[in-house]
């Protein structure tokens, strides 16, 4: 059998973002197209992607900590991390420059707190401690950390504590990030498309997932991924003619696109063809096949390459 394949070179700055889908739509002038009696196989077997992403940006650069004292008042201490690469040393100094509050407290007035924040490099933990600088003595009754639903973008991740409240009545508080730091961005970026693939989440659901790329490398650094698996994903039946292909790339935890900053991603896609029964195929190929004309099915039996795209290349 004259086995044909079809590559597709993809260049992030030649699709167009979508902002509402997240995805790059890349308009193919010469569609790929299966045969009626054929499915579309696929495969990504190189990606290129720049570490060109930033640790901290507008999905993770919010720091909030809300307390409340014993007999009333509420303090709140916050504040939005400019957009950048950091290392906790640096992290540390730009939190440290969170000013002290003034809380006024129903039984003794107006009381002055300050933050203080401090990273152990021995166990990769943050600290903070939230102590009284002025005024009368008072407790402070519970602390909440990220615990505020209005706010998602969160740097509680990265400072390794979760959302929380803490009961304290004491007149200070000492809070050991729960986990370590985690100043990677993500440890792996998924290339998914809208199609309809057999493959599956981390929940067990159906995805459009082609490709989970590692990233590991030094900033500014390029990830060069190839695919060992060498495993094609077959399309739906629906997807038998692709004028067009749309693909984002996402992180593992919550699904956002990555910000590249400008930088470009290359991805190189195979598309296989494969024959499939009728019965495999169901009712509508059965009628494409009953609607084409006595030759052309003579033909394509004759046909060395009837199961394969017309566009095809070897």
């Amino acid at each position: 059998m004259d086995k044909r394949n079809t590559f597709l070179y993809l260049k992030s700055n030649s699709g167009v973002f979508d902002t509402e889908s997240r995805f790059y739509r890349f308009d193919l002038g010469n569609p790929t197209v299966a045969r009626h009696d054929a499915l579309i196989q696929v495969q990504s077997t190189e990606i290129e992607v720049p570490i060109s992403y930033y640790n901290i940006g507008t999905f993770n650069n919010y720091f909030r900590i809300d307390f409340d004292l014993d007999g009333g008042g509420i303090g709140l201490f916050q504040h939005t991390v400019p957009v950048g690469n950091y290392t906790a040393a640096e992290l540390v100094t730009e939190l440290n420059t969170i000013s002290s509050i003034v809380v006024n407290s129903d039984d003794v007035g107006n009381v002055t707190f300050s933050l203080t924040t401090s990273f152990n490099t021995k166990t990769s933990k943050f600290s903070f401690v939230i102590a009284k600088t002025a005024g009368s003595a008072v407790d402070i009754d519970d602390v909440q950390y990220f615990n505020n639903t209005t706010y998602t973008n969160y740097i509680s991740q990265v400072v390794g504590i979760p959302s929380q409240l803490i009961n304290v009545s004491a007149a200070s508080h000492t809070k050991i990030a729960d986990n370590v730091c985690d100043l990677n961005r993500t440890n792996n970026i998924y290339l998914e498309s809208d199609l309809s693939l057999e493959s599956r989440n981390t929940l067990g659901e159906r995805s459009g997932i082609l490709s989970k790329i590692q990233m590991s490398g030094d900033l500014f650094s390029i990830v060069h991924w190839q695919n060992n698996a060498n495993e094609y994903i077959t399309l739906d039946k629906k997807d038998r003619y692709l004028d067009h292909i749309n693909l984002r790339l996402v992180t593992e935890d919550k699904g956002q696109n990555i910000d590249f900053n400008g930088a470009e991603f290359t991805i190189t896609l195979l598309f296989n063809f494969i024959k499939k029964d009728p019965l495999i195929l169901g009712e509508d190929i059965k009628n494409e096949v009953i609607n084409i004309p006595i030759t052309s099915t003579i033909n394509n039996y004759d046909d060395d390459d009837c199961y394969y795209s017309d566009n095809s290349v070897n």
